[in-house]
């Protein structure tokens, strides 16, 4: 019977068939792929962007401690007397003004006198005072903050004209702006640390004068107590941030496209949330996460409750699927302030859409796509058919493993010239795809540490003309320089630093990033160039293993004290040129690089008469010891031939000419070394 159908109808039925079904199969087979490479980025996604929102809120949450302890030394070191409460207003001022997330700085004393600064929604500032404790009232007036000058009222450097000018009262309103009764002993932030008797965490608590017509501001506040030598607690100082604000803060940071996070503590409790949800009831009581308004934090807080049923010792296992109202949406929870104290956990949800918009909109096209295809299909004879068809899935099957993450699968086709070069596709695309995900993490990371690394700009210090350069030889590198806020010195002082971290990219790139943040935060407590060094080398040692290292060269430039000071780590010491007499000054010392030896001590030099007219330069080895064409060094001798040659110009020209005299020098051939130098000019 079959016999007598035409072989035009029998080819297309008997092929068309098998390709109509491996057709629709590959479809399938595509659908499913793009689903599981949907999940896959999904989580690979949720997870970066989850340990991103982890690490900025534990930044913000240690804002509190960190201020804290910096009030307490100024206690115990006498620069802030518990008895002359008056005299603390310009430091609590200048602190809250330097810390957005900040809302209050409060010191309780144990005898019931009070005085706070704090921050309204409007930005204002206002200081409030308790001198007398036998008496039940308190005072607040509005603070005018000038930033015009970069203080607020100097009491060390103010003239002693009067002793309102020495307290700093001209920038207080003349009245009071409100007088309201205030018991120190019956607030939570006074409560928690002297009860505890160690610094602590408060519970969220209605702020003094939150209630209003747009709802109750609650805050949360950590507090460190202070005891005499006898036992005897002194006080609580204090530092606290509201809800709202913390609000705020989650609103700011990029949660994939439509995503959400929201913050609440062990028991469920709303503490924020990126979404305009309430936080109180009408009763100023926190609202339970299960008990919010919005469908998708009740589901997710029921996930987060469920795994910590499940999993109690981790938060972070890993992300799931929740389902609200018919929609998909990913989810991830975590731990966030454990280190600090807290028992916080922060949600983070994205909605599934934010991930598979493009996707399905690529299948809708490529379903059109398959169905032209098998309508194509079923004019083809039988052996084009088994021709087209038997490499095809060989290539599916290799798409599907490197879909499912097996990026070491190669496709073998040796076939028609088209499937060959296909094949030979879909293998530089494998490789590429490897390089492409080692790349991505290593510029990551490097392009944040390169990001925050280097000062944007360079400082205005007084008589002194600076500059600053670094050029890396590769996406990221080990150089750094940076000008250092130093606490005790004056505004016509700057303190340089220039660094130069063995080797070069990410790894490079971490160490110095670790050293910056190490420097930056020793300069917050006065000491010498030598001092910062060795703490510097007391914290990386124990992080390199004496397997890594780095220098490090310290300057303080002072024009109007015609003094200079430096201190090395295993750094080339400062080229000093005194452009009057047109001589460099023979200068030497130091210490061995960061990193190698927990006992490494270092000093501090001292060079005096520097007076205008002195060029004072700072730079690693990749200035000297970039190489020309023929393999020569650039020198020394060549750079302090530069510095006199253009020793009148600024430090800017200066710069720009070292610049161009070393890349003319380099000539065509690659960067070797990375290049960073800075420029003191004392005019």
């Amino acid at each position: 019977m079959i016999s007598r159908v035409p072989i035009t109808v029998v080819a297309p039925l008997v092929v068309g068939v098998p390709v109509l079904v491996v057709g629709v199969w590959l479809s399938v087979m595509w659908n499913q792929q793009s689903r599981d490479a949907v999940t896959q980025l999904a989580d690979r996604n949720i997870e970066q962007i989850q340990a991103m929102t982890a690490t900025k809120v534990a930044d913000e949450l240690s804002i509190p401690l960190r201020i804290c302890e910096l009030n307490e030394h100024l206690i115990t070191s006498g620069a802030l007397d518990p008895a002359d409460l008056a005299s603390w207003r310009p430091t609590l001022v200048r602190e809250a003004d330097a810390f957005d997330m900040l809302s209050a700085i409060s010191w309780g004393s144990a005898d019931g006198r009070t005085a706070w600064v704090s921050r309204y929604a409007d930005g204002s500032f206002y200081w409030a005072v308790k001198d007398d404790p036998t008496q039940s009232e308190m005072s607040e007036w509005r603070v005018n903050v000038d930033r015009s000058d970069d203080n607020i009222a100097d009491d060390e450097s103010a003239d002693e004209e009067s002793a309102d000018d020495e307290r700093g009262d001209a920038d207080l309103a003349a009245e009071p702006s409100s007088t309201f009764d205030f018991d120190l002993f019956s607030r939570p932030w006074y409560q928690a640390p002297r009860d505890a008797r160690r610094p602590t965490w408060s519970e969220p608590y209605v702020w003094v004068g939150g209630v209003d017509s747009a709802g109750t501001t609650l805050g949360i506040s950590y507090g460190i107590p202070l005891y005499d030598d006898a036992g005897g607690l002194l006080g609580v100082i204090d530092a606290d941030f509201s809800l709202n604000d913390l609000s705020t803060f989650l609103r700011s940071i990029e949660i994939g496209k439509t995503g959400m996070a929201v913050l609440m503590t062990g028991d469920n409790k709303l503490l924020a949330a990126s979404s305009d949800v309430p936080l109180v009831d009408d009763d100023g009581e926190r609202i339970d996460a299960l008990a919010s308004s919005d469908p998708v934090i009740v589901a997710a807080a029921k996930f987060a409750e469920e795994q910590t049923n499940v999993e109690t010792d981790d938060k972070s296992a890993g992300h799931s699927e929740i389902v609200v109202d018919g929609n998909v949406h990913f989810i991830r929870a975590s731990s966030v302030g454990d280190r600090l104290g807290l028992d916080w956990t922060l949600l983070t949800i994205i909605p599934e859409q934010d991930f598979v918009a493009d996707i399905e909109s690529e299948f809708r096209r490529s379903w059109i796509a398959s169905l032209a295809g098998v309508a194509l299909a079923l004019m083809v004879g039988l052996v084009a058919a088994r021709w087209l068809v038997a490499p095809l899935v060989k290539v599916v099957t290799a798409v599907r493993r490197i879909g499912q993450g097996d990026l070491e699968t190669r496709v073998e086709i040796h076939h028609a010239p088209e499937y060959m070069k296909l094949a030979e596709e879909i293998n530089e695309m494998t490789v590429g795809l490897q390089d492409r995900l080692r790349m991505r993490e290593s510029l990551s990371l490097a392009m944040e540490v390169q990001k925050n690394l280097l000062p944007s700009e360079s400082p205005s210090v007084k008589r002194l003309d600076i500059a600053g350069h670094s050029t890396y030889c590769d996406e990221t590198g080990g150089d750094y320089y940076d000008f250092l806020d130093v606490s005790g010195a004056d505004d016509e002082t700057a303190v340089i630093a220039v660094g130069d971290v063995m080797g070069h990219g990410v790894a490079a790139a971490m160490l110095m990033a670790t050293a910056r943040g190490i420097l930056r935060s020793r300069c917050s407590v006065p000491g010498s160039l030598a001092d910062f060094l060795s703490h510097l080398n007391e914290m990386l040692v124990p992080d390199t293993q004496g397997e890594r290292f780095m220098t490090m060269l310290l300057i303080t430039v002072s024009a109007t004290r015609d003094e200079l000071r430096w201190a090395s780590a295993g750094h080339g010491p400062p080229m000093i040129y005194d452009a009057d007499a047109d001589r460099f000054l023979d200068i030497d010392g130091g210490g061995l690089p960061l990193g190698l030896f927990d006992e490494a001590e270092y000093d501090e030099y001292v060079e005096s008469g520097v007076k205008a007219g002195f060029i004072i330069l700072a730079a690693t080895d990749g200035v000297c010891e970039t190489k020309g064409e023929d393999g020569e060094l650039f020198g020394n001798e060549r750079l302090e031939r530069l510095v006199r040659q253009h020793a009148r110009r600024t430090s800017d020209e200066i710069s720009e000419a070292i610049r161009d005299a070393v890349a003319q020098f380099r000539g065509p051939s690659g960067q070797d070394d990375d290049v960073t130098f800075v420029i003191a000019k004392v005019v």
